[in-house]
């Protein structure tokens, strides 16, 4: 590699062996490499940058500052690059670290991609490194303790990975770190002394909070949004600054907040979504610990905390006795009980019991047939009550429809694709029946502020009518009395134990709110069931069987337009850029889990599923959609599903982009495209008039007459597909790009149209 970059220096430094001596200095050629690694640059932002010049100080974006050398006159050299929010695309030249006097490097908020070169971290005179808003990939390598001039490092908002290098607190001048935003994982660093703003938060941080974290100058300390755990010692509290600003929310941090005056100055939220986290400034209180387990005698003294405690109506008053004679009184009562009398009175116990069981159980079956007998009347009244309702009335009529509408009501991928208003009817009155089980022992949990409070019984009172099922997940319409819908998935069994870890979960997902994400409303958890409600969306999926049709030539019966589609692409996109930017990752994108409103705007459902339902649940879920062509066995995984997901149990973001390019592909063509397919177009075209003839090809015939004048669009939009649904997830784009492209097609294609 070393190698290929002094090749190419060396082709750059070329034109000035046979120039003047008046040409472009060494910073303006390695600057003029810097361009050319640029892939696109809409703003012309290096339009100024030319080998004409004699020096690149006038250049956008480039600041020079004379450098005297002993016994030569002072020379006008490069020391800073600022070029921010320019909407640059490509990676970051190695040649940028070896422009010698560099000390502020500034490409903040673009789309620069790739890994950070190395030659940036062995520059002895770099002060400032701003890279933050961009999708770089990588690590942070350990050469980075010696840059010994570094003051500011803000990497934040991209997708570094691995450990933060310990030798980060070694760099004695640097004041501010900012990694926010990253997938950074391990421990957290200790010794930092000189640091005065630390950001570390949105990242995979986990350990605890070191002893020696040092943190003496600090002024501003973000831990958020991580996977700490452990309590928080006092060592750590008492070294950092009173009046310094502390964010730990959302960890895993457990015990008691030390009292510190750093700490009890902060605000709650500064603490919130530590769930076993404890004491001031919390309104949480930590419990004192129960003594009751070893009642004391009477010769201890008695707590006051018990003392209080009112004795039962029925209990045998203790009379007061002498050291000699302890519990004289419940001794003689003790010894006034013969074998004969307990074993009496063991007998007619056990007989009481039996005989209320027998009418318990005698009452609760006469109470069963009564209400089995109303529920087959009520079962058939509304079955042929149904048969006589139009079409569009009654939901379950919908449902039996044989037909295959366009965007079908359903919010899981269902074995059945139809089924009978007898059919309905049963499920909903499985759901009612098992009303008693599901309120005793239960607790129904709304997580969404801007809910009203549910309530369990007016939800189980609701009409409820299966919407889909997979594998033992049913997801259930809800209406209330008052008219509100809720979608109810019903999932059973599921992979976490607890309630406190159930809730936590729900929590986490709730916390994510995005115009294209379906809001989860609350959660019901029982010993034998439990229940996810999501806001209930009205137009359906967009997992419509007749939508996907294997084998060129085929397209959709579905009349969406051009501007749908890719408004619906739009959406999906910019869904999963937030899911993505918030550290978390779908698994599991298709159709069926894009729901549509009203506005044929997307929503994406079952964000955080799968660490909900169970290991067997979600085996039966995955493969439930299989592969379109009916030869190819049911149990195979979903087409949908990133080939490498398969052997790789850790869920990545390059899975939600390749299942991403696969609809995107299937919206622009009205089919499936087979692996085979999707090998063969990956290829790129000879000419830009075979790319288009090919995308014109490719594209459904029933959006066909909308591509007029928009042919560079569509060609645009298939690349893109084909580029997330590549093979080789290194390959794959971001979603932040995907969001990127898709939106300036849209606005050339508004400003076009307005023209």
């Amino acid at each position: 590699m070393k190698s290929f970059h002094c090749f190419t220096f060396l082709l750059l430094l070329l034109p000035l062996l046979l120039a003047p001596s008046t040409a472009l200095n060494n910073d303006g050629v390695r600057l003029l490499s810097f361009k050319y690694s640029i892939l696109s640059d809409p703003l012309s932002v290096l339009q100024s940058w030319n080998y004409d010049d004699e020096t690149p100080c006038a250049w956008a974006g480039v600041n020079c500052t004379e450098i005297g050398i002993p016994g030569t006159p002072d020379v006008l050299r490069v020391t800073s690059l600022v070029l921010p929010n320019s909407q640059l695309l490509g990676s970051i030249s190695e040649d940028i670290g070896y422009i010698q006097h560099l000390r502020l490097l500034d490409l903040s908020n673009n789309f620069f991609n790739g890994t950070l070169p190395s030659s940036i971290f062995n520059s002895t005179e770099l002060q400032v490194l701003s890279l933050s808003g961009n999708v770089i990939s990588g690590e942070l390598p350990e050469s980075i303790g010696g840059m010994t001039s570094l003051q500011i490092l803000n990497l934040s908002d991209n997708a570094l990975a691995g450990k933060v290098p310990k030798n980060l607190t070694a760099v004695q001048n640097l004041t501010v770190v900012s990694l926010r935003g990253n997938y950074f994982s391990g421990d957290i660093p200790s010794r930092f002394d000189s640091v005065q703003v630390l950001d570390l938060s949105s990242n995979l941080l986990n350990g605890s909070l070191p002893v020696d974290f040092g943190g003496g100058n600090l002024s501003s300390l973000n831990l958020s949004y991580n996977k700490i755990s452990g309590p928080i010692s006092q060592d750590f509290a008492n070294q950092i600054p009173r009046k310094a600003t502390i964010d730990l929310s959302f960890n895993n941090l457990t015990g008691a907040i030390p009292a510190s005056a750093a700490l009890l100055n902060q605000k709650i939220e500064s603490f919130s979504g530590n769930v076993d986290l404890c004491g001031k400034p919390l309104k949480t209180p930590c419990s004192v610990p129960s003594t009751l387990s070893t009642p004391p005698n009477t010769s201890q003294s008695i707590s006051p905390a018990i003392a209080v405690i009112p004795k039962s109506i029925d209990s045998t008053p203790v009379a007061s006795s002498t050291p000699g004679e302890p519990n004289n009184i419940q001794n003689q009562a003790k010894a006034s009980l013969n074998p004969g009398t307990i074993a009496a009175i063991a007998v007619a116990d056990l007989a009481g019991i039996s005989i209320i069981g027998v009418v318990v159980l005698y009452v609760y079956q006469l109470k069963k047939r009564k209400a089995l007998t109303q529920s087959n009347t009520t079962t058939t009244i509304t079955t042929r009550s149904n048969l006589q309702k139009k079409p569009d009335v009654s939901l379950s009529t919908i449902m039996s429809s044989s037909s295959c509408s366009c965007i079908k009501l359903k919010l899981v991928e269902t074995s059945e694709t139809t089924s009978s208003d007898s059919e309905m009817e049963e499920k909903k009155q499985v759901f009612d029946v098992n009303a008693a089980a599901y309120q005793k022992g239960g607790k129904l949990v709304t997580v969404n502020e801007e809910t009203e409070q549910l309530e369990l019984e007016t939800l189980l009172k609701s009409s409820a009518y299966v919407l889909g099922t997979s594998g033992s997940s049913i997801v259930y319409k809800a209406v209330l009395e008052n008219g509100t819908a809720f979608a109810v998935r019903r999932i059973g069994d599921s992979s976490v134990e607890s309630l406190k870890d159930f809730e936590s979960q729900v929590r986490s997902i709730g916390k994510l709110k995005h115009p294209n994400l379906v809001k989860v409303v609350g959660f019901y958890w029982g010993n034998d069931e439990k229940l996810l409600i999501y806001e209930y969306i009205s137009n359906g999926s967009l997992g419509c069987s007749g939508y996907r049709r294997p084998g060129p030539g085929s397209s959709s019966p579905c009349h969406l337009t051009l501007e749908a589609r890719l408004k619906i692409a739009r959406g999906v996109a910019r869904g999963l850029a937030y899911i993505h930017e918030k550290k978390q990752v779908h698994g599991n994108i298709k159709p069926t889990n894009i729901l549509l409103n009203s506005n044929m705007e997307p929503l994406i459902s079952d964000l955080g599923l799968d660490r909900l339902l169970s290991a067997r649940i979600l085996s039966s879920t995955t493969s439930r959609e299989g592969p379109l062509d009916p030869a190819t066995s049911s149990s195979s995984p979903s087409p949908y599903q990133a080939p490498e997901s398969i052997k790789n149990p850790k869920p990545n973001p390059k899975w939600d982009v390749y299942s991403f390019g696969i609809i995107l592909l299937e919206l622009l063509a009205g089919r499936f495209f087979s692996a085979a397919e999707l090998g063969q177009c990956a290829v790129p075209a000879c000419s830009a008039g075979e790319e288009k003839n090919r995308a014109v090809r490719l594209a459904d015939a029933a959006i066909r007459g909308d591509m007029g004048g928009r042919e560079e669009a569509v060609v645009a939009c298939f690349r893109l597909g084909f580029s997330c649904a590549s093979y080789v997830p290194q390959k794959r784009p971001s979603m932040k790009e995907a969001v990127r492209i898709l939106e300036k097609m849209a606005s050339d294609s508004s400003s076009s149209s307005s023209c």
